[in-house]
């Protein structure tokens, strides 16, 4: 398999597809963490108080 039909292959819908799946993964597990701190903070903020 040459180079340049690996790169034709990935610039097809099917890897247009890969890349929009890819970037929501990354922003759900980011969503994820920061709500994780966020109720981390909120339960460490009302065991001080």
């Amino acid at each position: 398999m040459e180079i340049s039909s690996l790169f034709d292959s990935l610039t097809t819908a099917w890897g247009d597809e890969i890349l929009v799946w890819a970037v929501a993964a990354v922003a759900g597990c980011i969503c994820l963490i920061a709500l994780v701190n966020v109720l981390d903070l909120f339960l460490d903020g009302n065991e001080a108080g």
